[in-house]
């Protein structure tokens, strides 16, 4: 799960990951953390609780989540690269492009957080914690300005 001390979470207590930095990179972190611990967790309904936008989307999102499966490692995306689409104090839009197993494909997709205080999760209307993911076939295959994912590991 991607961190950084300088933008978060700053405080991890069991499947809640909070305290991002209320900045552009914070909302990026806060958007991939929580999507992965939603669709991971087998206790997602305390993080759909505690870290999602109330609305439409919460309630279709929780309908949906309920009857899937917690996907196995191999089934996983893998992050590849990623790009601030908009943002504002109140609302980002992060892009993401993954390595997708599932599709055996690259695949971007948008995901919004909101601002209440942290960064929070705002569903789709339709049920999901982004857009449909798209095929494609480069991270630079729609933009030019798409960031790679770098992963450090510590020995």
């Amino acid at each position: 799960m991607p961190f950084s001390p300088a933008v978060g979470p700053l405080d991890i207590q069991g499947d809640i990951a909070r305290c991002y930095a209320h900045t552009p990179r914070g909302a990026l972190i806060a958007a991939v953390q929580i999507s992965v611990r939603l669709d991971r967790s087998t206790r997602w309904q305390k993080i759909l609780e505690q870290q999602v936008v109330a609305g439409e989307g919460k309630a279709a999102y929780a309908r949906v989540r309920a009857s899937r499966q917690v996907p196995s490692d191999g089934e996983a995306a893998q992050i590849a690269g990623f790009r601030i689409v908009s943002y504002t104090p109140q609302t980002a839009v992060v892009e993401t492009v993954s390595r997708d197993p599932a599709r055996g494909a690259r695949t971007a997709r948008t995901t919004t957080v909101k601002w209440d205080g942290d960064w929070k999760l705002a569903p789709t209307p339709e049920d999901s914690t982004g857009s449909a993911p798209q095929v494609v076939n480069s991270l630079s295959e729609r933009r030019d300005d798409v960031v790679p994912w770098c992963v450090v590991t510590s020995a």
